[in-house]
């Protein structure tokens, strides 16, 4: 993740901002990539995941594509389920991403082809949207595992004054 967080950010400094934008959806396709190797439990009680046929018996999560990644991410609430308004749209951050997903997939000749006779020009502006939809969906991405990392500690942490109060008996 931060591999292609890093490489977006010298593309943008380089000005090559539709370079910068696909690095930038791939750091996020990362971070949810590695959140399923995280919580491997809770994604195969998704939707996304009974319905998915897969090729292989491990790294399972390596055959999700990133539209599949962000509903399992919403479903499980990895994203928050309010909607916002952000640049005068309204929706979930899962829609958001969503929406930066599409941009990311214009690297395909075949949906640049599908918009003319005006395709997206990537700009600054628009490099800057898909690095802050970014920011905010890996920043909840983050906040799910210093919860648990904090669940797990205050769970280590009961379980050892029990063990030190029996040694005391």
């Amino acid at each position: 993740m931060n591999f292609y967080h890093r490489e977006a950010q010298k593309c943008a400094r380089a000005k090559a901002f539709h370079a910068a934008a696909v690095m930038e959806v791939a750091a996020l396709e990362a971070g949810l990539m590695a959140m399923c190797f995280l919580y491997p439990e809770e994604v195969k009680k998704t939707t996304v995941y009974a319905k998915k046929h897969f090729r292989r018996k491990q790294n399972r999560a390596l055959e999700f594509s990133l539209f599949q990644l962000i509903n399992i991410a919403d479903e499980i609430a990895w994203f928050p389920s309010k909607r916002i308004t952000w640049g005068g749209e309204k929706d979930t951050l899962a829609g958001f991403s969503h929406e930066i997903r599409k941009m990311r997939n214009r690297v395909h000749p075949g949906e640049w082809a599908r918009e003319r006779p005006v395709p997206l020009k990537f700009t600054k502006k628009v490099y800057e949207i898909i690095y802050e939809v970014n920011e905010v969906a890996i920043s909840w991405l983050l906040h799910r595992v210093e919860k648990s990392l904090l669940s797990v500690m205050e769970r280590a942490r009961k379980k050892g004054s029990k063990t030190a109060k029996k040694s005391k008996s």
